[in-house]
């Protein structure tokens, strides 16, 4: 791996995204004595030592405790590298958030997102991580793309900004995951399912394999009612010659 992640951090590594990102970092880094991770059965004092001693942060707590997270911990986070694993990013750009993302002397945070579960995703070849390309020079991702990649063994997919990144996820998560669990309901209880009857089951059983209170807050994306409007008019413009032909 690259030198620019000498003793890398994970805050959350009981949890799926967690351990994925500490597996990772175990089989990329030469020396797992430089590796340092902690979840909810360390004592403070321990969390705030390895805090100390680390110099890339890869921060996998809950979406909703996130910022939680960063303000609680804000004296010990000057001038560290956090990379952040929220699945929408409007909170970056909340005002309120002001002194964690922009202050003299903030860590500077990095975006990225797995566009997959890794315990649902074995194949390579279906595993996309979003990194955010913000504008702000204090937001660049520049010399992290390769170790994320050896990392995640994903393929990276740029995104500008945080706006984009949610608007992205209103149709790819919010919309997707409401469409494929209302069909589903729609077909409950109807015999003679056919192929693609069947994989829409494959896909509302992944779906409903997930964190219920994630995928809650994905369902609070504030862009899912345009995306929602833009569904229900293509809906009653539907005419299958044009979809097939």
């Amino acid at each position: 791996m690259e030198t620019l992640i000498k003793s890398p951090l994970v805050v959350g590594y009981r949890g799926e995204i967690g351990s994925f990102i500490l597996q990772g970092i175990l089989r990329v880094m030469s020396k797992a004595c430089d590796i340092w991770c902690f979840d909810i059965n360390e004592t403070e004092t321990e969390k705030i030592d390895r805090i100390r001693m680390s110099d890339v942060i890869f921060l996998c707590v809950p979406m909703q405790d996130t910022t939680k997270w960063l303000f609680k911990y804000k004296r010990y986070l000057r001038h560290k590298i956090i990379i952040e694993q929220t699945s929408l990013k409007s909170w970056l750009c909340d005002r309120n958030n002001f002194s964690i993302v922009h202050a003299s002397g903030a860590p500077r945070i990095l975006s990225m997102h797995l566009l997959f579960r890794p315990s649902a995703t074995p194949n390579k070849e279906d595993r996309k991580v979003i990194l955010i390309n913000h504008d702000d020079w204090q937001f660049g991702f520049s010399g992290f793309y390769r170790p994320i990649k050896e990392i995640t063994e994903a393929d990276i997919v740029w995104v500008s900004n945080c706006q984009i990144h949610d608007q992205l996820m209103a149709r790819q998560q919010a919309l997707v995951h409401k469409i494929l669990l209302t069909l589903d309901k729609t077909l409950l209880g109807i015999g003679g399912q056919t192929y693609i009857g069947k994989k829409l089951k494959e896909l509302t059983t992944r779906i409903r394999g997930g964190d219920p209170k994630l995928y809650s807050l994905i369902q609070k994306n504030k862009y899912l009612s345009l995306s929602m409007k833009e569904f229900n008019k293509n809906l009653r413009n539907f005419n299958i010659e044009k979809e097939i032909c």
